[in-house]
């Protein structure tokens, strides 16, 4: 997978609700009970393997460490365009965790946090609090960390050249570390015979049809 620019994390795909397409009603709510069966699926399989799962664990703690060294870049730049800006950028269409982002969450030890059912796709952000984000860089959702507006990504490019390259280079870093991680994960479930492709179908289902 090619890292996307900045910016093009929020068009991503995000929860299936194609019999709710105001994103508040019965179809939001089953997608997001659908969602809590993938990570309880996944805390199981961590539980049931989890002697099995060390390099997964090695790997996901890569990708924090990684998230969070350009989450110092980053937040010199947001420090600056956040306070200024008229609309929230920061919405609940994003605040969704997919499966790689509770597999890596889940090899850290963590718990994702509760959503609300009811929570319209076009509201600022349930977990968005008076001083930012209330969730650490690591536990966000991907398509969440790597969104970049366009105030925020100008000026983001006013930083030297070395710099700014230093920056992406160290995004495709993480997403390449992050699908580490899945793989990882997948194969140490290939050797206790389970079908991983199973639960990857299930996680499409729910962001992706």
């Amino acid at each position: 997978m090619t890292y996307p620019m900045p910016g093009d994390a929020h068009d991503y795909p995000v929860i299936n609700d194609r019999n709710d397409r105001g994103g508040t009603g019965a179809g939001r709510a089953a997608g997001i009970d659908a969602i809590y069966s993938i990570r309880n699926e996944v805390d199981d399989l961590f539980s049931k393997y989890g002697d099995d799962m060390e390099e997964v664990r090695d790997l996901a703690a890569g990708v924090s460490a990684a998230i969070e060294t350009a989450g110092l870049f980053i937040e010199r730049h947001t420090a600056v365009v956040c306070p200024a800006c008229l609309q929230v950028c920061c919405i609940n269409r994003h605040s969704y965790h997919e499966l790689a982002d509770i597999i890596c969450i889940r090899a850290l030890g963590e718990i994702p946090p509760v959503y609300r059912r009811r929570a319209a796709d076009t509201e600022p952000c349930q977990f968005l609090g008076e001083r930012g984000c209330s969730i650490r860089r690591p536990l966000r959702p991907h398509r969440c960390n790597w969104y970049f507006c366009v105030p925020l990504l100008e000026h983001i490019q006013t930083v030297p050249a070395r710099e700014y390259r230093r920056f992406i280079a160290g995004l495709r870093d993480i997403n390449e570390k992050r699908e580490g991680v899945v793989n990882a994960f997948a194969s140490a479930l290939k050797w206790a015979g389970y079908d991983f492709a199973h639960l990857r179908r299930a996680a499409d289902e729910i962001f992706f049809t």
